[in-house]
């Protein structure tokens, strides 16, 4: 792909978590314009019978081309909510009411939890948090049913404290340690069909899903927007029997043999159906790899950043938000072509309004920019002169290209607290105890890209006037953020049982019939 069009190497996400970095990337605005940022624990949405989502009155990439009048689809990881009432399922936040006429896929994405090895999430994060949970119960179970056998408390007051203490533990316990009973199933559009995901196979149904939707339009040739968001190489790593140990690097670098497999199908058909002279196709990720992901086995399940500080979680560094950028454009883009300045997932949203022919919303704040110039080599310069780098909801750093010469500052106001001598957390970094460095620190990405060399920013005069623009283009981003509401309250975010999916309830377990066999289509002939 990257010697058939144009490779980004300095392509950025707006967060190094998957749900606020898709937020902006399906919007084309930074996370805080639609509340999917925020301070504390909740960085993703955990929990799909949740209200947590992108809300519906957001404009996606999706519902752009659609008003253009293309049919859309959208096959794999959404992970940006289902609902917005907290009575009922309404939907609002679902792929379909997003701009895609198809959804099929797993509606939260993909876990160690859905895995058969017995891992957890929560687990890896917080080793001693069940062991904690179950002590905490029998305790306070205990406490109230001797204080109501010695008359200490009556009937009510037990009941009262029950609720207040007992319930909210238990429900606490059963949310994380059941964490795949409630999240693993796969939607197609709003139907539950299967449930726990088998995530053996799942890459080449997602295939098969995704070569009927190019067939169906070699048919009735109508223009579309194929939206194929992939779960490898999201933990659980579950290769299909047919790349199972051909990689060298072990099950991570056998599902990324997979992955390559799957787009290739996806681009064979195009070439089949005599679509790809004139289609865009690009090839992302939403946030760099997660150093501190290993497996029960102490397998290296979270890949590496190569030269590039940082990973997934992390603030600040590139090694978590410096991502793949490749866009294959025959009729338009020059093949073999490199381009070195800082673009971000936020411009493909310009770019699909481009080519849909739609316009982008008069009526918000877009912060994604018009990079058709520069990934044709008609221009030299990124349209943007900031980035602005979120941990939660607030900025950890800034990349700034000045609009002469060639270098690319970043200012750095804090850094992950990293272990000592290490330069990665205990499974997550976390945003509200990341160091505050004062005074900021400057970073030359063009000489420096390891960021191994912090430049005071106070060192003379040069790197102040660099200190001071960066500052005052903060201050003026931050000005245009309206307040809206945090999609990761604990309103929000809390798991709701009155929302809950279940294919057979009481039992909630079911087969996709249509896959009846999980690696059917291992071997398909586009």
């Amino acid at each position: 792909m990257a010697n058939e069009g144009v490779r980004l190497t300095q392509h950025i996400a707006t967060a190094s978590m998957c749900t606020p970095s898709r937020a902006a990337f399906l919007t084309g605005r930074y996370q805080a314009r639609s509340g999917m940022s925020t301070t504390g624990s909740f960085r993703v949405t955990f929990w799909q019978a949740s209200t947590s989502g992108l809300p519906e009155e957001e404009v996606t990439f999706a519902e752009l081309a659609k008003q253009a009048g293309y049919k859309t689809a959208l096959l794999g990881k959404w992970h940006l909510g289902e609902h917005s009432s907290f009575w009922s399922r309404d939907y609002k936040k679902h792929p379909l009411n997003q701009g895609y006429d198809q959804f099929y896929g797993p509606p939260l994405g993909n876990y160690k939890d859905f895995g058969e090895e017995g891992d957890s999430t929560f687990g890896s994060a917080a080793p001693h948090l069940f062991t904690a949970l179950r002590v905490a119960i029998i305790i306070v179970l205990l406490t109230l049913i001797i204080a109501k056998k010695k008359g200490l408390i009556k009937m009510k007051m037990c009941a009262l404290l029950c609720f207040i203490t007992f319930i909210p533990l238990l429900y606490i316990y059963f949310i994380t340690a059941h964490f795949k009973i409630v999240n693993s199933f796969i939607l197609r559009d709003k139907e539950v069909v299967e449930q726990p995901v088998r995530l053996n196979g799942l890459t080449g149904r997602i295939v098969n899903e995704a070569v009927e939707f190019l067939r169906n339009r070699s048919v009735d040739e109508e223009p579309f927007l194929l939206h194929v968001a992939w779960l490898h190489v999201h933990t659980f790593l579950d290769p299909s029997q047919k790349f199972k140990g051909r990689s060298r690097h072990g099950r991570y670098g056998d599902c990324v043999e997979e992955m390559d497999w799957g787009t290739g199908k996806i681009l064979e058909a195009l070439d089949k159906y005599g679509f790809s002279n004139n289609t865009v196709v690009y090839f992302t990720s939403d946030h760099g790899a997660h150093l501190e992901e290993f497996g029960m086995k102490g397998q290296v399940d979270g890949g590496s950043n190569g030269i590039y500080k940082g990973g997934k979680t992390h603030g600040t560094f590139d090694g978590g938000i410096r991502v793949p950028g490749i866009i294959k454009w025959p009729k338009n883009i020059k093949a073999g072509t490199t381009v070195d300045e800082m673009t971000s997932h936020m411009d493909i949203y310009y770019l699909i309004a481009m080519v849909t022919g739609t316009q982008v919303s008069a009526d918000r704040q877009i912060d994604g920019k018009n990079i058709l110039k520069l990934i044709k080599g008609e221009e030299s310069i990124s349209p943007h002169e900031f980035l602005f780098h979120y941990c939660t909801d607030e900025i950890h750093a800034v990349r700034y290209r000045p609009r002469t010469g060639s270098i690319t500052w970043k200012l750095a106001f804090r850094e992950p607290d990293y272990l000592e001598n290490k330069t990665r957390c205990r499974f997550s970094c976390s945003c509200d105890h990341a160091r505050l460095l004062d005074p900021p620190v400057l970073y030359n990405l063009i000489m420096d890209p390891q960021e191994n060399q912090p430049i005071r920013s106070d060192l003379n005069e040069e790197t102040k006037q660099i200190t001071d623009k960066i500052i005052t283009s903060v201050a003026n981003h931050l000005k245009s953020i309206e307040p809206v509401e945090n999609q990761f309250s604990v309103k929000n975010a809390m798991w709701l049982p009155q929302l809950q999916e279940c294919c057979n309830f009481p039992y909630c377990t079911c087969i996709d019939r249509k896959y009846a066999d999980p690696e059917s289509h291992m071997d398909m002939d586009v």
